[in-house]
């Protein structure tokens, strides 16, 4: 892998991390994805043929470590090294404390919060030998501001605090670590996790999302992966520890102005 640099995406087969996937694809890299969800690697292939050969797709579950550690002695015997660790992957039940049950509270803090810890913990040694890697979390506007979701807006706060925490643990190793937090963005999330049933409430949905938003317009998944491929370049090599909201503003709403009863954020 000489001269080519290696990236690794959770949930990196859809949504997100499937663009992310693609715009690193671009600068010649190599990209390795790891999805639970077979359905979803064939669904990734099935919308991006271009990908088949440059993202090396594997299965595999982000909240186990038995699992992460296969995909670490893989990744080590064949590319041998990590330059970018992004951890995509998550998972959204809605709810508060008296709707949301206790197995979808613990499958989101796995799935959102633990898994990136435990990615990040395992291919640390990997992420060392690049002299320069960059870890960024996906994140949310939940983690910053209350979402439609106790688990969901607790598992991503916590997950901003990992990447602050892990500022100073891995600063030595000349690694970077920030967090990008989305708002609203078009992908198929909603559908994969049975909030929507129908294009006709999604639409409805991202409407009512869109007038929330300063901008007045919801995010495509390029947007967040053009603040990728910013973060894990050159350019910005003097950059870690940053929350940054890629948002359309919404961080910013006048709540006293704006409608919440049909939000559902990321």
């Amino acid at each position: 892998m000489e001269n080519k640099k290696v990236y690794l995406i959770t949930g990196g087969s859809s949504g997100i991390g499937l663009a992310i996937a693609e715009a690193l694809t671009a600068n010649n890299s190599q990209v390795i994805s790891i999805s639970r969800s077979e359905e979803k690697i064939n669904r990734a292939l099935n919308e991006k043929p271009q990908l088949k050969g440059k993202v090396d797709f594997i299965p595999g579950d982000v909240s186990n470590e038995e699992s992460i550690t296969q995909l670490r002695n893989y990744i080590e015997k064949k590319y041998e090294v990590i330059h970018g660790l992004i951890n995509s992957a998550g998972v959204i039940s809605v709810g508060n404390l008296q709707t949301l049950n206790s197995d979808d509270w613990q499958k989101m803090l796995d799935v959102n919060l633990t898994g990136p810890f435990l990615m990040t913990k395992t291919l640390l040694p990997l992420l060392k030998k690049a002299n320069g890697a960059s870890v960024i979390n996906i994140s949310s506007i939940a983690g910053l501001r209350p979402g439609t979701s106790i688990g969901y807006s607790v598992s991503k706060a916590g997950l901003d605090m990992l990447t602050r925490f892990l500022v100073a643990d891995l600063g030595p190793y000349n690694i970077r670590v920030n967090s990008i937090n989305p708002g609203l963005v078009k992908t198929h999330l909603h559908f994969d996790n049975d909030l929507i049933s129908n294009q006709q409430d999604y639409d409805k949905m991202v409407e009512g999302a869109r007038v929330r938003h300063p901008l007045k317009k919801v995010g495509e998944p390029q947007d967040i992966a053009n603040m990728v491929k910013f973060l894990v370049s050159d350019e910005a090599s003097w950059i870690s520890g940053a929350i940054v909201p890629v948002a359309g503003g919404v961080t910013e709403e006048n709540s006293f102005l704006m409608p919440k009863e049909d939000a559902i954020l990321k």
